[in-house]
C-alpha cells in the first residue's frame, strides 16, 4: 500500500512535467528536415506570426498546415497565390501564411472519412468575409490519407502526420492551401471544367441584373462579392439552357427577376452553410429573397427543393457555394425526385437545348467590386513580437456528414481573366524553382 502511495506520488508530479517539456513549435520546425523552406520564411519575414504561433497553449490549442520544402518549390507556379510569391508581396504571403493555421487542435484521430470544415486564423477583410476566419476543408481517406481542401478545390495532401509541440498539432502538406477567391472568379475557373460544373451562366445572369434598375436600389453583383457568410445554390448552364426561354423572358422585369437570383442565396442565419451542416431530414433555409428553401437528403444526394447538389462546399472568399442541376423558383416549390438523373425543372422549358448557348454569358464581369462597408485586419503583424493580434473561433468542426454525398474530383482546369496561368512549360518545371522571397 505504501509503495503504491509513493509510485502515485511520483507520477502527479511526473504528468505536469512532461507536459511542460513538450517542445515548442520553434523548435519542432527547425528540427523537422522537410521544413527549412517554412522555418526560414516565418524566422526571417514573420517572426511575429511565429511567436504568436509558438505562444498558443494546450488550452488554446491550434494545428498548422506546414508546407513542405517541396511545397514551397513551386510556389511560383501556383495559379492565384503564384503571383503573390513572385512579386515577393510579403504581406500577401503573411495572408497565405495564416490561412495555414487552423483553430483547434485536430489530430488523424479527430477527422472523419467525410468532410469536416474548420475556422482558420486568416480574417483580413481584404482576402476573406467569414466570420470567425476563412474555412478549409479536412477528410481522412482510407483510414490513413489526410487530404485538406482550399480554394478553387485546391487538395494538400498531408506527407506527414501528428507531428506534436507544446500548443497543438503540425501536418506536413506537399502542396501549399490556397485562399478562396471571389465568387465570379471561382465561377469562372470553374467554368473551364466539364460542363456539368460550368458556371458562366448563372454569373452573368447576377451581373445583368446589377446593370438593370430594380427594387432594392442595389447590385447584386456588388453584393455577392461583399457580403460574407453566404451560402450560395448556383446553377449550372446547363440549368440556366433548359429554361432559356424563361429567364430571360423574366429579365424583362427587373423585379421579378431580381427575387429569382436571390432565392439561389442565403445570407448568415447560422452560415456559410456547408453540406455538413444538414442533417438528413429537412433543412429549412432562409434566401435573401424571402421564402424558404427546404434541403434533403436522399439516395446519397441532397436537394435543395427541387435541384440535386451536384458538387457541394466550393469555398469562395464570402461563404461557400454548391453546383446544382436547377434553376429555382420561388413560385413554384419542386420537390425532388431522386430516382432521376437530372431533376425536373421548375421554370417552363425551351423547345431546343444548346449548351453552348446558355443565356447571360456575355454579361460576365470585366472588374469585380470588392468594396467592403468596414474593414477588418484580422491579423495584423508589424515584425515585432507580442505586438500581433488575431481574431478566430476555438470552435472544431463546423458539423459532420453522415454519408458520403456529392464531393467531387477537384477541378485541374483552371481558366480566368483575372489571375496569371502557368505555362505549359512552367508546369513541366515545376520542383525545379527555389524559395523567392
Amino acid at each position: 500500500m505504501r509503495a503504491s502511495l509513493v509510485l502515485a506520488l511520483a507520477l502527479s508530479f511526473v504528468g505536469p512535467s512532461i507536459q511542460q517539456s513538450a517542445p515548442s513549435f520553434k523548435e519542432v520546425i527547425a528540427t523537422q528536415k522537410n521544413l527549412t523552406s517554412f522555418n526560414e520564411t516565418l524566422t526571417k519575414y514573420y517572426p511575429d506570426l511565429l511567436t504568436y504561433i509558438g505562444a498558443q497553449t494546450s488550452s488554446n490549442p491550434i494545428t498548422v498546415l506546414a508546407p513542405s520544402n517541396a511545397a514551397f518549390a513551386k510556389t511560383t507556379y501556383y495559379s492565384v497565390i503564384g503571383p503573390a510569391f513572385s512579386n515577393k508581396d510579403v504581406q500577401a504571403i503573411r495572408n497565405i501564411m495564416t490561412y495555414h493555421v487552423v483553430t483547434g487542435n485536430h489530430p488523424s484521430t479527430a477527422l472523419l472519412p467525410t468532410f469536416q470544415y474548420f475556422p482558420t486564423w486568416l480574417s483580413n477583410s481584404s482576402w476573406t468575409n467569414v466570420t470567425n476566419g476563412q474555412r478549409v476543408g479536412a477528410v481522412m481517406q482510407r483510414g490513413t490519407e489526410m487530404i485538406w481542401t482550399s480554394g478553387i478545390s485546391n487538395r494538400s495532401p498531408v506527407i506527414a502526420q501528428d507531428i506534436s509541440f507544446a500548443g497543438g498539432t503540425i501536418h506536413i502538406v506537399d502542396s501549399l492551401l490556397i485562399p478562396p477567391t471571389s465568387f465570379p472568379m471561382t465561377a469562372e475557373l470553374f467554368s473551364g471544367a466539364a460542363e456539368p460544373y460550368q458556371l458562366t451562366s448563372f454569373l452573368g445572369a447576377t451581373n445583368y441584373g446589377a446593370s438593370q434598375p430594380n427594387a432594392t436600389g442595389a447590385s447584386l453583383a456588388r453584393y455577392l462579392n461583399t457580403t460574407g457568410d453566404l451560402t450560395l445554390f448556383v446553377p449550372n448552364n446547363a440549368a440556366m439552357e433548359s429554361v432559356r426561354d424563361a429567364v430571360t423572358s423574366l429579365s424583362s422585369n427587373s423585379d421579378a427577376f431580381d427575387k429569382l437570383l436571390k432565392y439561389h442565396i442565403v445570407q448568415g442565419k447560422g452560415g456559410p452553410w456547408h453540406s455538413t451542416m444538414f442533417n438528413e431530414s429537412d433543412n429549412t433555409l432562409e434566401p435573401i429573397s424571402g421564402g424558404s428553401l427546404t434541403v434533403t437528403f436522399s439516395s446519397n444526394s441532397y436537394f435543395v427543393n427541387g435541384a440535386r447538389l451536384l458538387t457541394s462546399d466550393l469555398l469562395i472568399d464570402g461563404g461557400v457555394m454548391h453546383v446544382i442541376d436547377n434553376v429555382l423558383s420561388p413560385d413554384n416549390i419542386v420537390k425532388p425526385n431522386p430516382s432521376l438523373a437530372t431533376q425536373v425543372p421548375a421554370l417552363s422549358t425551351g423547345a431546343n437545348f444548346n449548351i453552348s448557348a446558355a443565356p447571360f454569358t456575355t454579361w460576365l464581369p470585366n472588374t469585380i467590386d470588392t468594396r467592403r462597408p468596414t474593414a477588418t485586419a484580422g491579423y495584423t503583424g508589424n515584425g515585432a513580437a507580442g505586438t500581433t493580434s488575431y481574431t478566430g473561433s476555438s470552435s472544431a468542426a463546423t458539423g459532420t456528414k453522415k454519408s458520403a454525398g456529392v464531393r467531387v474530383a477537384p477541378v485541374t482546369s483552371e481558366k480566368s481573366s483575372w489571375v496569371v496561368i502557368t505555362s505549359l512549360v512552367g508546369v513541366l518545371m515545376m520542383g525545379l524553382g527555389a524559395v523567392v522571397l
